[in-house]
């Protein structure tokens, strides 16, 4: 299945046809409103949602760091039998697996913020479809990844022969098998710097990325020239912070998620399991467009199989680790 963005989704015929001005029809042959007039579907979570993955116990291998408040220390060489995972990117390789890179910290009762961070988890899935390896902790660990800044909410997306990793710094690394990784640099943009998410459509690449408590917008064509950013969304509240942006086309709109991280309320900090749903006609303007659904997971990829069936995915909720649900559009 060819790559399309960090979560493989693919731009349908539907979209294409959309963009190329065709209007669409039903099977029945008639000819369906414009996209303005139509109920945009909506997205369901609609069967339960499966731990794929558990990190196992591992050596922390980052400097030494403690919590501002002095309460907990993450200490360099020990082992923590408890490993957390945060902002994660799903990417489908060469050998017929799929697999999974995000970021990842020992986890320790009370600590909900993150400190420690900066280590990037890559979990491997059994070989066949992403529906097939939705099952039970059958993801399994493959050693961690230090470099190009993939520590920090890296988005995946394979360009050319290549498969590269970009994370929130915007520190670039590459591979040919998804095991090997090599440093590239930092791409030249602007915009914010957080929690990357690339999507690529009509053979643009669209990169967002956390901006404030908003998010932003720049495009490419080549994935090296980027344009100015574009402030797409902002929430009204000023203690609502915007993390873990994704950008989903379907059915000839774009439909914008986004996890909620209240400032105001500090027993969630950057782990609140909230994530809202926007839907629009412009992939470049979310603007007092209203919530079309809201979930409870946090951090979410979603991401559309090889035979068309969809998933969404969670970050340590309900489970530790990464769990996915099957999603449908109603």
């Amino acid at each position: 299945m060819p790559h399309v963005s960090r979560r493989q989704l693919l731009a349908g015929s539907l979209v294409a046809a959309a963009a190329a001005g065709f209007p669409r029809r039903t099977w029945a042959g008639a000819v369906q409103p414009p996209d303005a007039l139509r109920r945009p579907l909506v997205p369901k979570v609609t069967g339960a949602f499966v731990n794929i993955y558990k990190p196992q116990p591992d050596v922390y291998t980052l400097p030494t760091v403690s919590t501002p408040d002095g309460q907990i220390t993450y200490t360099q060489g020990v082992t923590y039998p408890e490993w957390r995972t945060n902002d994660h990117t799903f990417i489908k390789g060469g050998d017929s697996r799929w697999h999974c890179f995000g970021i990842t910290k020992p986890w320790v009762s009370g600590d909900n913020g993150h400190c420690g961070e900066g280590l990037c988890f890559h979990a491997v899935a059994p070989e066949g479809t992403f529906a097939q390896a939705a099952t039970f902790q059958s993801w399994r660990d493959l050693p961690k990844i230090q470099v190009g800044d993939c520590g920090w909410a890296p988005a995946s997306v394979k360009i050319g022969g290549e498969y590269a990793l970009v994370g929130s710094r915007l520190g670039r690394a590459t591979s040919r098998d998804l095991v090997t990784w090599t440093d590239r640099g930092r791409l030249t943009a602007k915009g914010g710097n957080r929690d990357p998410y690339i999507m690529v459509w009509n053979n643009t690449y669209y990169l967002l990325r956390c901006d404030g408590n908003g998010i932003s917008l720049i495009t490419s064509a080549d994935f090296l020239n980027w344009t100015d950013p574009v402030v797409i969304y902002k929430p009204k509240t000023e203690s609502h912070q915007t993390e873990s942006p994704l950008l989903v086309p379907f059915d000839g709109r774009f439909y914008l998620f986004w996890t909620l991280w209240d400032t105001a309320d500090k027993t969630t900090s950057g782990y609140c399991p909230r994530t809202y749903v926007h839907c629009s006609e412009s992939p470049a303007d979310f603007h007092d467009k209203p919530v079309l659904a809201e979930f409870t997971v946090h951090a979410p990829e979603i991401i559309r199989d090889e035979g068309g069936q969809w998933f969404i995915s969670s970050a340590d909720h309900p489970h530790r680790g990464v769990s996915v649900a099957p999603l449908e559009w109603v």
